[in-house]
């Protein structure tokens, strides 16, 4: 190989352009054809004289003519030995290790034969040539012991060439030194530069591993989206926090928030207009909170906060979530439009003894419980809670393996018109009596329901027994009495209960206006262009629409009038009151005028009294249901010499 300057070893690659093959920058003379016993030209002669300057010419020819040779040699050497193979290489691998071999020594025995005839250094450029074997070892292929071994072997082999052509030409004592000497300066400057290269790279290298691992670990600790810390972090840093509580007074809070409307956003302008509405929300929070509070989206649209060293975690924690939900009433800039968003927050306190995920679970029940009030709220965590989510779990086990059991069935009750009380439809109303637990309310295991995901199936289950039911009483002697159902925000969401919906009205051969889906206006207005849309797809079948519960969920009277409606109902809250309070009456007035407006038909619910009967007959009211008028029964009662109206009617219900 070369000098000092100029030469490193194994593995070198000859270049096109910077970084192919290069041709040597003095092409060698045919040595081959010369020895052949071809005649050079004058011209040859001349070219060659000035050109063969160099410490012993000769010799440099004859190592240039045994540059394969010498790489064939290294290459049988490493074959026999297996020297530096770090582990057993496959054929592939081992071609690619020969061909570095053969293509160093190749360019290492050139750069010496090229100084021993033009006595000229190699320069910086044919240097780089051999500078990149240093990189060997970190491939895994060949180790750096085994690198060195390979140099040496070349050392030694360019020796033995290099005597033996000194013999061949009888070159002088002088000029075999000479070449000797070059040989061994060139082997052990390519030793230093290729262990430099070695220690560069590997240096390059750890730095671009720590570079990586950096990005690795935040990527592992934060919302690729937001950039917020995840649930990971979060947990880490509220376990670090816990900790400090039982060495140091101060309190910690924890915020758990979930945005309310915010799957409308999805729904109507797509999941980019969701992401970048989510990316703003993150910003907005990181104004309202302290630089030391930790900000983690930890899934969908569910934020937390974590404030630590507080002096009184409740107050100060309530503080947090007042402002930041004062912080989310201003809209947002979403592709294009204005997009109002709200949230429901829990707050809760926590205690040196929990764990972390213990407290996050806190936090998050009075989120829930926020949702549960109407959203767009902030609830203090309250120790209550525990027994609720005890009696959650309980309800949530029970009522997965109450499916497909007669635990569940369905009670109907009648709807009829007034003041003739003529039955027209009978609601179906889900009952659950457990055997240990008894009867549980609608109220209680429906929510229930809806958060483990199990509304859908009891939903379709129902959906089709009703559509079953009333083709059969419509059958038996009531053909003008139709079916009433309800219909989750779960299951008004999904595309494909359209599709539900028209099999249960096939196979129970129900014609589609004899089944009305009623929908609660908290639902439409938690979500309303998305059920707009599912309410649009249920009325293209030719089903009827109701509002359920109307007046409790402050809609406002324009957006009521672009819903695709077919019946109002009006909440029992509104009912009751009817011949007490003044005011009520004319709310409820204003309610039948409306719906009239709309050309919509009215139904009062929870009609318990004459004198609430009265009252709605005399506010031109449609049709009314209610206890005075037929409690919920059993499919097998209807239509068995028990009817569907009470004889006690003028007693309100106990």
């Amino acid at each position: 190989m070369a000098d000092g300057e100029t030469t490193e070893g194994l593995g070198a690659q000859q270049r096109d352009g910077s970084r192919g093959r290069r041709t040597p920058s003095l092409p060698p003379p045919d040595v081959a054809g010369s020895r052949a016993g071809e005649t050079q030209t004058d011209g040859d002669r001349a070219r060659s004289a000035e050109t063969d300057r160099g410490p012993c010419p000769a010799i440099g020819h004859a190592m240039r003519a045994r540059v394969e040779e010498v790489a064939e040699r290294l290459v049988e050497v490493w074959r026999r030995g297996g020297i530096g193979s770090t582990t057993h290489l496959d054929v592939g691998e081992r071609a690619m290790v020969e061909s570095s071999i053969r293509e160093t020594a190749q360019a290492g025995t050139m750069a010496v034969a090229d100084f021993l005839i033009t006595g000229e250094i190699v320069t910086r450029d044919r240097s780089e040539q051999w500078e990149w074997p240093g990189e060997a070892p970190l491939t895994g292929l060949i180790t750096l012991s085994g690198l060195t071994k390979l140099y040496l072997e070349w050392r030694h082999v360019c020796m033995g060439i290099a005597r033996e052509e000194a013999l061949a030409c009888t070159a002088t004592d002088e000029e075999t030194r000479a070449a000797v000497g070059v040989v061994r300066i060139g082997s052990d400057a390519s030793l230093v530069h290729m262990t430099r290269r070695f220690e560069v790279t590997r240096k390059a290298l750890e730095e671009q591993l720590a570079d990586n691992q950096a990005r690795l670990e935040y990527q592992a600790l934060h919302d690729p989206l937001t950039g917020l810390a995840n649930r990971v972090l979060l947990l880490d840093r509220l376990e670090h926090a816990l900790r400090t509580m039982q060495r140091r007074p101060n309190g910690v809070a924890v915020l758990f928030l979930d945005l309310d409307y915010f799957k409308s956003v999805n729904d109507v302008s797509g999941h980019s207009a969701g992401d970048e509405l989510l990316i703003a929300v993150a910003g907005r929070l990181q104004t309202v909170v302290r630089p030391t509070d930790t900000i983690a989206r930890i899934g969908g649209d569910e934020f937390v906060v974590l404030s630590e060293d507080l002096s009184n975690p409740v107050d100060e924690g309530l503080s947090v979530a007042r402002r930041i939900a004062s912080v989310l009433e201003s809209p947002f800039r979403v592709a294009g439009r204005e997009v109002f968003v709200a949230a429901s927050i829990g707050v809760a306190p926590a205690n040196g003894d929990d764990s972390a995920e213990a407290a996050l679970a806190r936090a998050d029940q009075a989120m829930y419980r926020a949702k549960q009030l109407g959203r767009r709220r902030v609830e203090l965590y309250d120790p209550a809670m525990d027994r609720q989510a005890t009696r959650y779990a309980t309800l949530s086990d029970a009522l997965h393996r109450a499916l497909g059991t007669e635990e569940l069935h369905i009670a109907y009750q009648p709807v009829v018109t007034i003041p003739d009380r003529k039955v027209v439809a009978r609601e179906a109303l889900l009952r659950w009596h457990h055997p240990t637990l008894g009867s549980i309310t609608p109220g209680e295991f429906v929510p229930v329901a809806e958060r483990t995901g199990l509304i859908t199936d009891i939903g379709s289950w129902v959906l089709r027994q009703a559509c079953e039911d009333c083709a059969h009483w419509q059958a038996t002697g009531e053909p003008e009495v139709g079916v009433a159902v309800n219909v989750s925000g779960i299951q008004l969401e999904n595309v494909r209960f359209t599709e539900e919906v028209e099999r249960a009205l096939k196979s129970s051969d129900l014609s589609p206006d004899a089944l009305t889906l009623e929908v609660t206006e908290s639902l439409l207005m938690a979500d309303g262009a998305a059920a707009r849309a599912g309410l649009e797809r249920l009325r293209g079948l030719g089903v009827r629409v109701a509002i359920d519960d109307f007046g409790t969920g402050y809609s406002s009277l324009s957006w009521l009038a672009h819903l695709p409606l077919d019946v109002l109902k009006v909440d029992r809250s509104f009912v009751s009151a009817l011949g007490m309070v003044e005011r009520e009456v004319v709310i409820v007035e204003a309610m039948v005028r409306l719906a009239h407006t709309l050309g919509l038909s009215v139904v009062a619910e929870g009609v318990e009294t004459d004198v609430q009967l009265a009252r709605l007959v005399k506010l031109g009211c449609d049709s009314a249901q209610g206890f005075l008028l037929g409690r919920p029964k059993p499919v097998e009662l209807i239509g068995l010499g028990t009817p569907d109206m009470e004889d006690h009617a003028g007693t309100p219900a106990s």
